[in-house]
């Protein structure tokens, strides 16, 4: 159509009806000119608002959907719910439920011009790259050494539990082809209703524990090991069930099938051919081609824009295939997804750049489009309703039953049962996908498709609350049985557990184990703990290098401190026995690594480096992390033995103990002692390192002159007398004792200040809810409260100290 002046077509609308006829501009013009047109036209035809176009008319959909989400998500969250949930009741919001037909609002964000075809497009682009975003996060290794245990309930959930469904509902398969009632559930939907039902997505179910916390623990790992079994089980069979319904479509037979296919281009040989050629050349030849691109990425320098917007490119291809192939879109960049290398510095590149957009903003969207066509109001006159109810019902507890089936027989809790089947009985953005294809294909009908959805929300809703619920990863930390450094007999094994943040913290690490005194009558069982982040992977990582049978991309950062330690090891042979492991989780979750590793090894303390590191001459403060002061933290509440944690101080104008050999001098350690029982862990542990001869221990007592005012609980002033009468009639150990005079704790200052310029090392106990006239009021006063008062003074700058401070927590027992 045409109207004679060309600067009116610059703000014609892109696409209208007249009567019977579809009107539009060509070229599109998708962009407005903006909110406020210079012209003004009288002629309603000409003017348009900028949210006619496309993508401002998008823009704004997106920021109502991110609003509404965000918005319900404020609340839902309060009551234990994850932001999926938020997502479907944004959907739901928007749906025909609540936006009746022919209004302003349902125009707006269900069009019927072309901009459906754009909004249509972006929704399969957002769950495209959900998927390759799964897949880049997914580790290939788990299904090499994945267990019996999450084998058995993988195929236990999602197979058996479909075959079990299969013969339940085969009195419904009856009715294939027949036509008694439109209203009545034809054998397809329920096939489809009980197949969705039962199963179990690895993206799904590793969502879920991300945002409960729990894919570091037992149960998460397991949950995450299953849901991948269960995964690739259902994708090869699915992909199977695909080729043989194209293949008796297309009535083939497999003498002729061959020539068939060289001739027609598109039968379904020729397909599965394809997309077996490209699975090979995804592992055979772009895999490869990723090694290549990391190879050419210097170290610690980003990844080259180029190279993530070609394979950004493939991705898209990879989906234009896979539709091609008669496969499901996700397919393809799935497959993409895992022959990218997962972890630094190519697949967490991938994971930064992405994520946040995928995740916030265009999955939301995805949602909230697929839920558009619900309608609450068609249910209550559908005769069916209770049928498809009846169907979801039993479908999940066939589910339920034969997920904890095989867990009870692999001897877990019953509480731990049950969670693991709520876990792989959750819906999430797959079953929603999966709904949504089969409505968009006509497979299921918009009553089936709607309750579908309602029952998506109401599961997504119920099962992370019951799980916040049951199964609390801390409780398997808790301390029962006295494992701690002062209940230890006389010359028995230490166990430490000592945990290595950066490469920095090596040598500190191995000079505080070789001053504790290990030797061949009292050994130290030394368990290296490496703990990175998890970036640009799913899945939690936990390796143990004496176990280690193949090499992965994480196992280069921990090659200094296997070495390190391998050499210390051999350094003291006899003395100390040392197992590295490295840990690759969310910060969040590292706690759990730390306890796990030590509950299972019962040792009897875990040193954690501090979060602070200094310049050598102690002037200039290096680093500063809040991810280790948090993580510190979680693991002084929740560790199931003493810990501790190391202040390290350079070595410039102090000494490490190696130094004395060479200087034929002492290391001289202070131990201050106030009082309580971290106090009596920090002084047992100080008189275990004054048996090396190298080390020249001092017990400084703080003391006051009234006594009343020393300690509240006259139970610990009498154990705190007696254990340092032993210390003191102990004939083997040459320790000097002092007491220093306070008469409140505004002096305790002043007496830190003047030990610190004596002594090389500090060892101190916490004294977490210690009530003494020696720290009364300076615990307001505190910026490091992990360390307690008096660590916290010998750890300020104000104090200018160069001594390192060993600060010490004794176990905390549940009982």
């Amino acid at each position: 159509m045409e109207f004679g002046n060309d600067d009116r077509m610059l703000y014609l609308r892109d696409t209208w009806k007249e009567s019977n006829m579809i009107c539009d501009v060509s070229p599109l013009n998708p962009s407005s000119n903006g909110i406020w047109p210079a012209p003004n036209f009288t002629d309603p035809n000409i003017n348009v608002h900028f949210w006619n176009h496309a993508f401002p008319h998008l823009q704004l959909i997106f920021l109502v959907i991110s609003f509404l989400w965000q918005f319900l998500h404020f609340f839902l969250r309060r009551l234990g719910m994850i932001r999926f949930t938020s997502h479907m009741l944004t959907g739901v919001l928007l749906s025909k439920s609540f936006i009746n037909e022919n209004t302003a609002a349902r125009r707006f964000f269900a069009s019927e011009d072309y901009k459906e075809i754009v909004f249509s497009l972006v929704s399969a682009c957002s769950y495209m790259m959900f998927w390759f975003l799964m897949g880049v996060k997914m580790d290939m290794g788990l299904i090499r050494t994945t267990g019996r245990k999450a084998i058995t309930i993988g195929l236990s959930s999602v197979l058996l539990s479909t075959l079990v469904c299969s013969v339940i509902f085969f009195g419904n398969l009856k009715d294939v082809g027949n036509k008694r009632s439109d209203n009545a559930l034809s054998s397809l939907e329920s096939v489809v209703v009980y197949s969705i039902q039962c199963l179990s997505s690895f993206p799904v179910v590793g969502n879920l524990l991300f945002e409960l916390r729990l894919q570091n623990s037992e149960l998460g790992r397991l949950a995450i090991s299953s849901a991948v079994i269960s995964d690739f089980s259902t994708t090869i069979l699915a992909s199977s069930l695909i080729f043989m319904k194209e293949l008796k479509e297309e009535q083939t037979r497999l003498g002729s099938v061959f020539i068939g296919d060289v001739i027609a281009g598109n039968r379904p040989l020729m397909r599965a051919a394809i997309g077996v050629l490209f699975v090979c050349v995804a592992f055979y030849v772009f895999r490869p081609l990723m090694f290549y691109i990391i190879r050419k990425t210097p170290s610690g320098r980003p990844v080259k824009p180029i190279y993530l917007a070609t394979i950004i490119v493939m991705v898209s291809g990879s989906a234009i295939l896979a539709n091609w192939c008669k496969q499901s879109i996700f397919i393809g960049p799935f497959i993409l997804g895992l022959a990218v290398p997962h972890g630094p510095p190519l697949g967490s590149a991938i994971i930064q750049k992405f994520e946040s957009a995928i995740f916030g903003t265009f999955l939301p969207f995805f949602v909230a489009s697929s839920s558009s066509e619900i309608d609450i109001w068609a249910l209550f006159d559908w005769s069916a309703l209770n049928g498809i109810i009846y169907i979801m019902v039993t479908s999940f507890v066939v589910k339920f039953i034969l997920t904890t089936l095989p867990a009870l027989f692999y001897g877990m809790p019953m509480e731990d049962c049950f969670a693991i089947s709520l876990i792989m009985s959750f819906k999430g953005i797959f079953e929603l996908g999966a709904y949504a294809l089969a409505f968009q294909r006509g497979s299921v009908r918009p009553e089936t498709f709607t309750v579908a959805c309602l029952y998506i929300t109401l599961n997504s809703a119920v099962i992370p609350p019951i799980l916040r619920y049951l199964y609390d990863p801390s409780r398997m930390y808790a301390g029962y049985e006295k494992r701690n450094v002062q209940h230890l007999k006389p010359n028995s094994e230490l166990r430490i557990l000592s945990c290595i943040y950066r490469t920095d913290d090596i040598s500190p690490m191995i000079n505080l184990l070789e001053a504790i005194c290990p030797s061949r009558e009292s050994p130290v069982a030394a368990y290296v703990l490496h703990l990175l982040e998890l970036v640009g992977q799913a899945n939690p990582i936990f390796i143990s290098h004496k176990l280690q049978k193949f090499k992965t991309e994480e196992t280069s950062f921990s090659n200094n401190v296997v070495l390190s330690f391998e050499k210390f090891h051999k350094d003291l042979y006899g003395s100390v026995f040392v197992s590295t492991f490295t840990a690759v989780s969310m910060p969040d979750t590292m706690h759990g690594d730390v306890c796990m590793l030590a509950l299972n090894n019962t040792t009897s303390l875990i040193l954690l480096p501090f979060h602070q590191t200094w310049s050598a001459d102690g002037s200039a403060l290096i680093s500063d992390s809040s991810m280790i002061r948090d993580l510190n933290k979680s693991v002084l509440a929740l560790a199931p033995c003493s810990v501790g944690i190391f202040v390290y101080r350079s070595s410039h104008g102090r000494r490490d103990i190696n130094d004395t050999v060479l200087n034929m001098s002492s290391y001289k350690v202070c131990m201050i002692f106030v009082g309580g029982k971290d106090d009596r862990e920090a002084v047992t542990l100080a008189t275990r390192m004054s048996r090396d001869p190298r080390i020249n221990l001092t017990v400084v007592r703080m003391t006051t002159v009234d006594d009343k005012l020393r300690e509240f609980s006259e139970w610990d002033k009498m154990l705190d007398d007696e254990h340092l009468r032993e210390l003191k009639s102990h004939a083997s150990v040459d320790v000097f004792y002092t007491e220093k005079a306070v008469l409140d704790a505004s002096e305790t200052p002043g007496v830190i200040k003047s030990l610190v310029s004596e002594f090389d090392m500090f060892v101190v106990g916490r004294g977490k809810g210690r009530k003494s006239v020696y720290t009364d009021g300076l615990e307001e006063w505190s910026e490091f409260q992990e360390l307690g008062v008096i660590g916290d003074l010998l750890a300020s700058h104000d104090i200018n100290s160069q001594a390192s401070v060993l600060v010490i927590q004794q176990q905390q027992l549940m009982i």
